[in-house]
Order: C-alpha cells, then structure tokens, then sequence
C-alpha cells in the first residue's frame, strides 16, 4: 500500500514504523534499503541533503526522492522537517 496522495502525508516517525510493521506500507528493494538507513539514523538524515543520504545509502538522489514521494511527501524537505520535529518532542519528553 502506498498513501493517498490526497491524504496529508505522515506525521511522525511512528506512524511509518507503524504502517511498515502492519505491512500496510511496503517498499520495493532498492527503497526499503533506504528507508531502513533513515529509520535506524534519523538524528543524522535530519541535517542531511537528499544527496548525502544518497551518498551513504549508495544509491541515487532519485531513489531518495521516490522513497519520499513513496511515502506520502512531496518533498525531501518536508520528509527531513517531519523527522526534525520527531527529534525535537522525543527530546523534549527526556527532560
């Protein structure tokens, strides 16, 4: 399943391991690989371009982008402030 591109896209980092877990969310290879770097460094992919997680995933800026697009986002940039802002009330609940 993918999103509806009429739905909002994910709120959370929770949600997509949610919809993964659920296999209500499923990727084909090349971008599973990806999201898998995301999901186990997002304090990392939140500062990074779309190119330097290309870079570390050794894949193309492309199959970053698609993966994005995969999940319910129009931009790389919009992905990376959802999971800024995952950081940010993850750390504000530690204090």
């Amino acid at each position: 399943m993918v999103p509806d591109q009429n739905s909002p896209p994910l709120s959370t980092l929770q949600e997509l391991k949610r919809l993964i877990a659920s296999r209500r969310l499923v990727f084909p290879v090349g971008l599973e690989r990806v999201a898998r770097e995301i999901l186990e460094t997002p304090d990392i992919t939140a500062f990074e371009s779309a190119a330097a997680v290309a870079r570390r995933c050794r894949v193309s800026p492309t199959t970053v982008h698609r993966l994005v697009r995969h999940i319910g986002f129009q931009t790389f940039g919009e992905f990376r402030a959802m999971i800024r802002e995952h950081l940010r009330s993850t750390a504000a609940n530690h204090r």
